[in-house]
């Protein structure tokens, strides 16, 4: 059990850490970057109400500002709490910020 409860802590530091080195890039559409001539200048952050929006429809959070402040959060609320619906959380989190990566990558 106390497995869990450290899986969690461990896994929203890794999505943390993996959203700020994407939140630093652009988003990739078609063949080009955002970034390009012609084309609005997108980056992960401009996604992340939809994605709270998502997650908060999915899993039933709310009241947060941001992705960096909801992991803050369950890393401080993993030690002694139930983490199985943290745990599907994160990986409906990490599914979606590996979408923007391998967009970024233009994959």
């Amino acid at each position: 059990m106390a497995a869990k409860k450290l899986s969690a802590a461990i896994e929203a530091t890794r999505l943390l850490g993996k959203w700020s080195k994407l939140a630093q890039g652009h988003v990739m559409f078609g063949s080009g970057c955002s970034c390009g001539v012609g084309v609005a200048n997108l980056r992960l952050a401009d996604f992340e109400p939809q994605i709270l929006d998502y997650l908060k429809t999915k899993h039933g959070i709310g009241g947060f500002a941001g992705i960096p402040e909801l992991l803050r959060s369950i890393v401080k609320q993993s030690e002694g709490e139930e983490n199985d619906g943290k745990l599907a959380l994160l990986g409906d989190l990490a599914r979606s910020l590996d979408s923007f990566d391998e967009l970024h990558r233009g994959r």
